[in-house]
């Protein structure tokens, strides 16, 4: 849990003459404390008691001057961002099958690479959450409607055999319309997600921003992961580089997150902390207790100092 922000930030304008105030009586005490004359005799005895007294006389002040500025912050509402677990959600999984996921500059091969995240993505998701499949290349298949079977969503992705053109786009538009089919009726969806990894530039079908309009009026962000690097080559000698640019104004556009991955390790890690990420929601709450507890405990011991310290008849 950590601060992020006040409700009321205003009440915290009353620290201003609160340290405005501390600041004058300091600068008083230490003009006293030079024109004051020593009228003992016995300087050595002053020296010995000077050092105590000097600090002890100031200490149920300053203990007084602290709780007042938590009993400020109280006043000012502080509030919190804490994670806590999803109770349900859905995710749509796209991943391009063209055949330039063939190419190996991702060891083994793009596409194997591809398949080994998304096993571990469905490993991550909380077991409640639905999560389906959806196939791309000249055109987008949902081959799992969502689910919360994950042997089935596995098998799925072992199927995955790389062949043809890219339709980005069309996938968008296709694991939205899987999303849907889960809350119909709703015009917007929720708790849900599209991940769509791809290697390449879209070259059929629906433009992919055009489709990440559909998603944005859906209420579905898109989660973008570009693969490869720009070394990549078919086993013919032709050049297959990643195009992150055009994946990463989808993600934009939907309010989703952009990840560049060209290696194995990497788009297996991406895929994990996606699968972490998605399982968690941010939740804003008041956070006045601790700063209130601690102003009343700093009164009570300004209150014992007080005591302690002063004279005693």
């Amino acid at each position: 849990m950590s601060i992020v922000s006040f409700a009321s930030p205003s009440a915290l304008l009353l620290l201003i003459p609160l340290f405005a105030g501390v600041a004058w009586w300091v600068l008083r005490e230490r003009r006293g404390s030079r024109r004051a004359a020593v009228p003992f005799a016995d300087l050595d005895l002053v020296a010995f008691a000077a050092p105590r007294r000097r600090w002890t006389r100031w200490l149920p002040g300053a203990l007084l001057v602290l709780a007042l500025t938590a009993f400020t912050v109280a006043l000012a509402r502080p509030e919190s961002v804490t994670s806590v677990p999803r109770e349900e959600g859905t995710i749509m999984l796209a991943i391009d099958v063209s055949g330039s996921m063939a190419a190996d500059d991702v060891s083994p091969y793009r596409l194997r690479a591809a398949q080994d995240a998304a096993k571990t993505f469905a490993d991550k998701v909380p077991r409640q959450f639905q999560v389906g499949l959806v196939a791309f290349n000249g055109q987008a298949d949902v081959l799992l409607p969502p689910s919360t079977d994950r042997e089935a969503f596995k098998r799925s992705v072992d199927s995955l055999v790389a062949d043809g053109a890219t339709a980005s786009g069309e996938a968008i538009i296709s694991s939205v319309e899987a999303i849907r089919s889960t809350q119909p009726g709703a015009d917007t969806v929720r708790s849900a997600r599209v991940l769509l990894l791809s290697d390449g530039a879209n070259t059929v079908g629906t433009i992919p921003q055009d489709a990440a309009q559909v998603a944005k009026d859906s209420g579905v962000p898109v989660y973008t992961v570009a693969l490869g690097t720009a070394e990549g080559v078919l086993p013919d000698g032709r050049a297959v580089p990643p195009d992150p640019a055009s994946l990463a104004a989808v993600a934009e556009i939907t309010g989703g997150e952009a990840f560049e991955s060209k290696d194995a390790e990497s788009v297996r890690t991406v895929y994990e902390d996606l699968g972490t990420f998605v399982g968690t929601k941010t939740i804003m709450s008041e956070a006045t207790a601790w700063p209130t507890a601690l102003a009343a405990l700093l009164l009570v011991m300004a209150g014992v100092a007080a005591w302690r310290v002063g004279p005693r008849l």
